[in-house]
């Protein structure tokens, strides 16, 4: 088994150092990522639907999304939905994993009038025509160093920015990257983190467990 370095924020990165643990692997926990929620204002047009393009955002919505809470809920994967629904959401949909696809079937689905809690740095996506999407910034996530002791076997990136701090963080520390593999949430993940690896493995679909399932790729 192999050393695993968990790079994801708080709450997530503990319930996934957990199953890494029952998997029998040593756990190193490092988030690169601190988030904070954000104050924000409703808008006046009211929403026939929310959009959640991550956990973060339904945990960090507050009592400003209370008034939303029973309308649809289309969460961009599964992290996200099972986020929305422990913050009280009622109508939660999980979509395919990536955003495009979702609001494209939003859209399709006849809705006009979208909500969208968001993050400060969030994934551009182009919007269909016949739907109107409100902004709204819930919570921003600001970089932290990187703080591991010890050799990492691989390391888990789960998003496009974290992958490039980890790759610079890396080159400030003198840690050798053909020493350390790499399990990535999507192929757009992985080439932010750029070359010179050990190992690169991409999990199949954009969820933690297929991310989990491709550290076997990156062990062997």
């Amino acid at each position: 088994m192999a050393r695993v370095l968990v790079t994801r924020p708080e709450p997530g990165a503990g319930v996934t150092a957990a199953r890494l643990r029952a998997l029998g692997h040593d756990v190193a926990i490092a988030p690169l990522m601190a988030t904070e929620a954000v104050a924000w204002q409703p808008p006046e047009v009211v929403p026939e639907a929310l959009l959640i393009t991550s956990a973060a955002a339904a945990r960090l919505a507050g009592d400003a999304a209370q008034a939303w809470r029973g309308l649809p809920c289309f969460c961009v994967g599964t992290s996200s939905a099972k986020a929305a629904r422990a913050a009280g959401f009622v109508d939660v949909r999980a979509g395919p994993g990536s955003v495009q696809p979702l609001v494209t079937e939003i859209a399709g689905a006849g809705i006009t009038r979208l909500l969208h809690l968001a993050g400060e740095d969030r994934t551009a996506f182009a919007v269909p025509a016949g739907l109107r999407i409100m902004t709204r910034i819930v919570y921003r996530a600001r970089l932290l160093p990187l703080v591991v002791a010890g050799a990492v076997d691989v390391a888990l990136l789960y998003s496009a920015r974290t992958a490039r701090h980890f790759a610079g963080e890396c080159d400030r520390l003198g840690l050798a990257r053909g020493r350390i593999g790499l399990v990535a949430m999507s192929a757009v993940v992985a080439e932010a983190a750029g070359p010179g690896w050990a190992h690169v493995a991409t999990a199949q679909t954009p969820d933690e467990d297929a991310l989990l399932a491709a550290i076997a790729e990156v062990c062997h």
